[in-house]
């Protein structure tokens, strides 16, 4: 066992260092903000219901943020390509910081609509970052590996960070707005230190396009964008639809954990990190998988899991059902995390920038209603079925939309270790 893990690790050290800086950069970046959202992430909804919403409120506020993270996308995308990345990047660490404030200092609910916004816009420009980082950085035949290698270090660093914030809620007051609000202190001194980081180590990635005297033209470009093939208007449904899940059910877990379950802030706590262990384990090997036999082919293997998460979430019966949920679950974000793959390589590096930009718009677009929707099912029908629905969405058109989209591992492209 003790060979095993040092071969890993052996592995893991060889891997990153034959990657180019920025990809070191932004594992470390990575991994550091995972820590910190974790300190905060499951308590997010229960905070805002804690300062007085409703769950059609709870809906709106997360509807609002992904209406702005779906305008800001294209001229994200588009900036990224034109202008280079750095500046975006770090002015998306920024506004990650200004959100954290906002949650930090809000008095009730709805000034969490400020929060949601900026953290909303923070995501689009770091994650579109990430998506130029990483196309720039590492080929084809690493790219899965790439990016689970990433996150299985992000929850090594982070797997800890539940507990501490349980331990930390149980010191400042309980499971309420009184206890949680101090972790948004702590977790804004931890981005200052990542942000002052990566503005010293970040270098603006070489095969990316910058040309500040190009006049812009976004209506031409994406048009161009979208020529270029019928698989990429086929994929942007299917991204679109395979994010409705998560966008409908994520304003509702913890708190159905809470109200439903009768969870604390240890069980919710020991939720959070359960997932971490389990991509810890399988996040390199599945990502060497999807690398050796196909983008695809590992999706349909995972989607079952995720799709039994859900189920024994609704249906748990005990603390022990609801932990097993909650580690099914990471198989949803592994297979996002291929999915991510996959798009990245429909298109040459240079159009990574306005391709992920047009992704977001449509994903955001589509996703907007889906929280309101699901804070309308709580409220008329049951909580239960705002977990249900979106599972029968996937199986009836997510999944059969997938199977008309051209596998881009190519036959050069395989893992030949």
């Amino acid at each position: 066992m003790s060979y095993n893990v040092n071969r890993a690790i052996l592995g893991a050290k060889e891997f990153i260092a034959r990657q180019k800086h920025n990809y070191r950069v932004g594992v470390t970046r990575s991994a550091a903000n995972s820590f910190l959202i974790n300190l905060t992430s499951q308590y997010s909804s229960i905070y805002t219901t804690e300062l007085g919403a409703n769950s059609v409120q709870l809906g709106t506020v997360n509807a609002i943020g992904r209406g702005v993270n779906a305008l800001v996308s294209t001229p994200v995308g588009w900036l990224i390509d034109r202008y280079g990345l750095k500046r975006l990047y770090l002015l998306g660490m920024m506004l990650r910081m200004g959100g954290v404030l906002v949650y930090a200092l809000a008095p009730d609910w709805r000034f969490l609509v400020i929060g949601t916004v900026l953290f909303y816009i923070s995501m689009r420009l770091t994650g579109t970052g990430c998506s130029v980082i990483c196309a720039d950085s590492v080929e084809n035949r690493d790219r899965v590996t790439a990016q689970n290698l990433c996150v299985t270090l992000s929850s090594i660093v982070s797997l800890i960070a539940p507990l501490i914030a349980a331990h930390l809620i149980t010191l400042f007051g309980g499971l309420n707005a009184q206890g949680i609000r101090p972790l948004f202190y702590i977790r804004l001194t931890g981005h200052l230190l990542i942000f002052l980081f990566v503005a010293a180590e970040l270098r603006e990635p070489e095969r990316v396009r910058v040309d500040a005297q190009v006049d812009p033209d976004f209506i031409g470009d994406f048009r161009a964008l979208l020529r270029a093939g019928g698989h990429l208007r086929r994929w942007i449904l299917v991204s679109s639809l395979r994010a409705l899940p998560m966008a409908m059910t994520s304003p509702f877990i913890w708190v159905f954990a809470k109200e439903m379950k009768g969870a604390d802030q240890y069980l919710i706590g020991i939720m959070t990190m359960a997932p971490s262990l389990l991509r810890i384990l399988l996040g390199i090997p599945i990502g060497r998988m999807a690398d050796r036999i196909g983008r695809k082919k590992v999706i349909y293997l995972l989607t079952p899991l995720w799709y039994a998460s859900s189920l024994l979430f609704v249906f748990s019966p005990n603390s022990a059902t609801l932990v097993l949920a909650a580690t099914l679950q990471m198989f949803f974000f592994i297979s996002s995390g291929i999915a991510s793959a996959m798009s990245i390589e429909m298109l040459p590096v240079e159009q990574v920038g306005r391709w992920s930009g047009v992704l977001g718009l449509f994903q955001g677009l589509f996703t907007i209603p889906a929280p309101i929707l699901g804070g309308l099912i709580w409220r008329e029908l049951r909580p239960r079925y705002v977990f249900l629905i979106p599972l029968a969405i996937d199986l009836l058109f997510g999944i059969p939309l997938l199977t008309t989209i051209p596998e881009t591992l190519g036959p050069g492209d395989e893992d030949a270790d």
